[in-house]
């Protein structure tokens, strides 16, 4: 019987080993397909999420059987987001399930639902239940106030405290990357867990992700890290400190991550966000940090969308052009506001249904006949969505001035231009258009105008 040489044996070895390390690190075709069950979009794409906004990474028509397949390869866990638009798709993780299907109605793929057994699905369940434990938290404060006693409080967090750490580590058992993942809501009580901080602020400002190592690559796949950062911020933001402070404490959580990383990317976006049209300063400073960042010779999604953001957000400072726009007035003719310009404009955000609103008509009626001959005028935008009800408004209260609205109530785009969230909302400008005062009513606007225009 021949035999095999020596020296044949071990380089086959070898090579067969070198073979099996190469196939298991090697990237592996993962399939999602999408059959939608009343309709057929032209098409669908898949996104991937680049820390403010989405960019394309496929676009699929539908098959003769009106299936639309997307594969992905890939060596690790990643998620990407499957829809018709951006700011409608779902999220999907490649990598865990072999073949993912999912049957959506027309323009309801969030509703879609994964295979009761997928790890699609699991992932959808641990979103859910993390969303429980803020709710929980707020329960327990509800019924246990602080004058009961700090042990009474620490009593009652201590349950939901070992809740989030037996849930967490019942993820972590399933696989590794929903362990990461439930790591970011992982953020236990102050009074059971202080680690001599001695402050709730210093603590939650410092511990909130004590959990996630987010040098872990796996955070680089999971663009939740986005939406846990942004609610840290949020929740920062309502503490009653300087923003010095908590500017320190965010860049001093950030440090910790690799900032070559898409980790870094989204955290930084997530708190960037977290600041629009909450905290100006704030949200300028982080937006200008990942714009210098991210900012390359090819455009970035993200980047311009940012910078738009930036640049609205300054274009109602004090000393700004008010924004520009035109609505039609009471008998359907377009005005537009730069139509109004010589003159001192108080630019009214109103409805008929306000009642501070409807309260201060006779403060600005009394204001306007005062001073409209040496150059004062308003102009008042409804944030009515019934016209009769707009305009009898109007008519009770007797009210002189310009008047227009587009009747889409909160959706009114000047409303959303000027970014008005509560109503009396007022914008005072000088004859040039520039903005001099925000939010003047009753013996304030009183005031600016005798400043103006003397007695």
């Amino acid at each position: 019987m021949s035999t095999i040489p020596q020296t044949y044996s071990k380089w086959t070895t070898l090579v067969l080993l070198l073979f099996l390390q190469i196939a298991v690190f090697a990237a592996r075709p993962y399939t999602l397909t999408v059959k939608y069950s009343d309709c057929l979009p032209a098409k669908l794409m898949l996104y991937e999420f680049n820390g403010i906004s989405f960019t394309i990474i496929q676009t699929q028509k539908p098959s003769a059987d009106s299936t639309f397949t997307f594969k992905v390869n890939t060596k690790t866990p990643i998620m990407y987001f499957v829809g018709q638009q951006p700011n409608v798709v779902k999220p999907v993780v490649f990598g865990l399930d072999k073949k993912i299907a999912l049957r959506p109605q027309c323009r309801q793929i969030r509703k879609a639902a994964f295979a009761p057994e997928s790890f699609n699905r699991k992932i959808e369940i641990l979103l859910q239940e993390a969303k429980q434990f803020p709710i929980k938290e707020q329960a327990i404060r509800s019924k246990v106030k602080r004058d009961a006693g700090v042990q009474k409080l620490k009593e009652a967090f201590q349950p939901l405290d070992a809740e989030k750490l037996a849930w967490a580590k019942s993820k972590k058992e399933i696989h590794p990357y929903l362990g990461h993942m439930a790591n970011l809501s992982l953020y236990l009580s102050f009074l059971n867990n202080d680690m001599n901080y001695g402050a709730e602020l210093e603590y939650f400002a410092r511990e909130y992700f004590h959990y996630a190592d987010f040098k872990n690559p796996a955070y680089n796949n999971i663009p939740m890290v986005f939406d846990a950062f942004q609610t840290y911020a949020a929740t920062l933001n309502r503490y009653r400190q300087e923003d010095a402070l908590k500017q320190i404490y965010i860049e001093d959580l950030l440090e910790k991550i690799p900032t070559d990383s898409k980790t870094y990317r989204y955290a930084l976006g997530g708190v960037t966000m977290a600041f629009r049209n909450k905290n100006k300063d704030l949200f300028s400073h982080f937006g200008k940090l990942y714009i210098q960042k991210y900012k390359t010779k090819k455009p970035d999604p993200s980047v311009i969308a940012l910078e738009r953001m930036l640049h609205a957000e300054h274009n109602l400072d004090i000393g700004k052009v008010a924004p520009d726009f035109e609505l039609n007035d009471t008998k359907g003719n377009p005005l537009k506001l730069s139509s109004l310009r010589g003159k001192v404009i108080l630019l009214d955000f109103w409805a008929s249904w306000c009642g501070p609103c409807r309260r201060e008509n006779p403060n600005v009626k009394r204001l306007y006949e005062k001073y409209h001959d040496k150059g004062f005028d308003v102009l008042s935008v409804s944030l009515d969505r019934k016209r009769a009800a707009w305009l009898k408004a109007i008519d009770d209260d007797g009210l002189p001035w310009h008047h227009i609205s587009d009747i889409k109530g909160w959706q009114c785009e000047a409303a959303q231009l000027y970014k008005v969230r509560s109503i009396p909302a007022t914008f005072l400008l000088d004859k040039d258009g520039r903005i001099i005062a925000k939010g003047l009513r009753g013996p304030l606007l009183a005031q600016k105008l005798k400043e103006i225009f003397g007695e």
